[in-house]
């Protein structure tokens, strides 16, 4: 009997949000919070369940069902390995409208795209299969999934959910084990098929999401030129703020566009100014956790927390909400920014070394959940995805 866990981490921008869009280099990194998904074979099943609880959802696929969609697949595209997955996509939303108008009737949009993900995920695994060119499924499973990462907040929900999907997959059609799924090549097998995820939620995807949320650690990142991790010797301790303001990133980066084209040389400096608050926090970061002047390099990170939310600020991406946190956080000694589009979502506040024995923190963390403020004490720039026996 097959069975495993896989945790997927959320992300959060550390530096640079929307001077990425110009070019400009940005900080992620993985959080603490994630996805994680049990996976469970059933004996005598001929049925996938999937069970979705941060939405409160249930997709079952009958075994013969889908194995007649590959086959159906393998006629039209013949040929041993998948070389389009525009393709896959295209038949996998085909085949589940008519599914999901046989036997669910209408689903939130959000539902629609979690069950594309996983149809196409579970598609594009089985037929790319090391084991056999027309492997079919032949015992049922069951899938549980659950979140911690509110979904549209910018703590890459759809991602992390994206990771932990393809992990399963692959192991289930054999690409690797449990055992040998950190290696390098599997590891961009799950990248790679987590973006495939990300596609069907964004359309476009950066790739950020799906590469930080598998790796793990911090990554330096430019629009177009790949990605660069950094050494990181030790996750940093963080307190996640949810401001319970929802807001569309679309809009953010639109109303910014257009500052950006009234002012040009003005928000050009900003550009560069984050640009420099880049390139002098990658050494903070990397050297940090080596035991020599941590107390000095956690006081500059501090500085350029603060530099940077003041530089969001003048872009016109704050909120009273994110504010009011600032403020709260500020007056107890504690430095914290925004994070992602701004205008609401998350904050963050950079938490020192043995923070629990700090009588403050316990105040900072009451009063913030006192103002309505959902909090998560979390790390930044810790594990990527892992896998992990189940033990019932």
């Amino acid at each position: 009997m097959m069975k495993f866990q896989v945790h997927s981490p959320g992300k959060v921008i550390l530096h640079g949000e929307h001077a990425v869009i110009y070019q400009k280099p940005a900080l992620a990194a993985v959080v603490g919070l994630g996805t994680t998904l049990q996976f469970r074979s059933v004996a005598e099943s001929q049925m996938a369940i999937f069970q979705l609880k941060s939405l409160n959802s249930t997709l079952e696929i009958k075994l013969s069902n889908f194995n007649a969609f590959l086959d159906s697949f393998r006629f039209k595209y013949p040929g041993d390995k998948l070389e389009s997955t525009a393709k896959l996509l295209e038949e996998v939303r085909a085949e589940l409208a008519k599914e999901m108008e046989r036997n669910m009737g209408t689903q939130k949009a959000q539902n629609q795209r979690a069950f594309v993900s996983i149809f196409y995920l579970l598609a594009g695994a089985v037929l790319t299969s090391p084991i056999e060119p027309n492997l079919k499924l032949s015992q049922g499973f069951q899938v549980q999934v659950d979140s911690e990462l509110n979904v549209g907040a910018g703590l890459g929900s759809s991602a992390s959910y994206g990771s932990a999907l393809a992990a399963a997959f692959l192991i289930l059609a054999g690409h690797f084990d449990e055992k040998t799924y950190l290696q390098e090549e599997n590891l961009a097998l799950i990248s790679h098929w987590a973006y495939e995820s990300e596609r069907v939620n964004h359309g476009t995807p950066s790739g950020v999401d799906n590469t930080v949320c598998t790796y793990g650690g911090i990554l330096r990142f430019v629009k177009g030129q790949g990605f660069q991790p950094l050494r990181v010797q030790k996750p940093l301790n963080i307190l996640l703020v949810d401001s319970r303001v929802g807001r569309s990133t679309a809009d953010i980066v639109a109303k910014v566009r257009h500052l950006s084209e009234e002012f040009p040389l003005l928000i050009d400096a900003i550009w560069e100014a984050c640009e420099q608050l880049v390139n002098s926090a990658v050494p903070l970061y990397e050297s940090f956790g080596n035991g020599q002047d941590d107390s000095e390099k956690f006081e500059k990170l501090e500085r350029l927390f603060q530099i940077n939310n003041d530089l969001l600020k003048a872009i016109g991406v704050t909120h009273p909400k994110l504010e009011q946190i600032f403020t709260i956080a500020f007056k107890r000694g504690f430095f914290s920014k925004m994070t992602g589009a701004g205008a609401g979502g998350y904050a963050i506040v950079l938490l020192p070394e043995k923070y629990e024995c700090n009588e403050v923190y316990w105040k900072l963390k009451a009063e913030l959940e006192v103002a309505g403020f959902g909090v998560h004490v979390t790390t930044a720039g810790g594990d990527g995805l892992r896998v992990s026996s189940l033990d019932d």
